[in-house]
């Protein structure tokens, strides 16, 4: 398969990179900052169409985990920027799709695991999995990270 992953230069990226080129498919990874790999890595800015449109035409797969790292101090610039990392790329994404006349099989947006509520009780899945978002005592930051996985 040809597979295109959008922000894949992080730790997900990465991993999943690894294991897609490991099992013989092509992989290619757009990336803000694209470094040597030993697959594919070719420049985007998640913002603006480009060069990197060709990778997704006749893809089979694209997954999304493009956005700003989480890993930073939850302040209100790094929370815009967290917020319109992913939602800009998303709909920069969408608009390229739907004009591709061979558009991917398939398209995942991976942009945050944080959806469901905080559960000690039960995993949480996609099959039964409650939303989380401004449970009792829940942190503001756990009700941001649901806001940004809804935007």
């Amino acid at each position: 398969m040809r597979i295109v992953i959008p922000g894949g230069s992080g730790q997900i990226g990465r991993i999943l990179a690894r294991h897609f080129q490991g099992c013989g498919h092509t992989v290619t990874v757009l990336s803000r900052t694209p470094g040597p790999a030993p697959w594919r890595t070719v420049q985007w800015d998640g913002l603006t169409p480009g060069a990197w449109v060709t990778q997704l035409e006749q893809s089979d797969v694209c997954i999304n985990l493009a956005g700003r790292s989480v890993n930073c101090r939850y302040g209100a610039k790094n929370r815009r920027i967290i917020l319109e990392s992913r939602v800009k790329s998303t709909l920069l994404l969408n608009q390229v799709v739907a004009a591709l006349k061979q558009p991917p099989r398939l398209w995942v947006n991976a942009s945050t695991a944080t959806i469901y509520r905080h559960a000690l009780d039960r995993a949480m899945d996609e099959a039964n999995g409650e939303l989380g978002g401004n449970e009792p005592g829940a942190p503001d930051a756990w009700n941001f990270s649901i806001a940004v996985a809804k935007a």
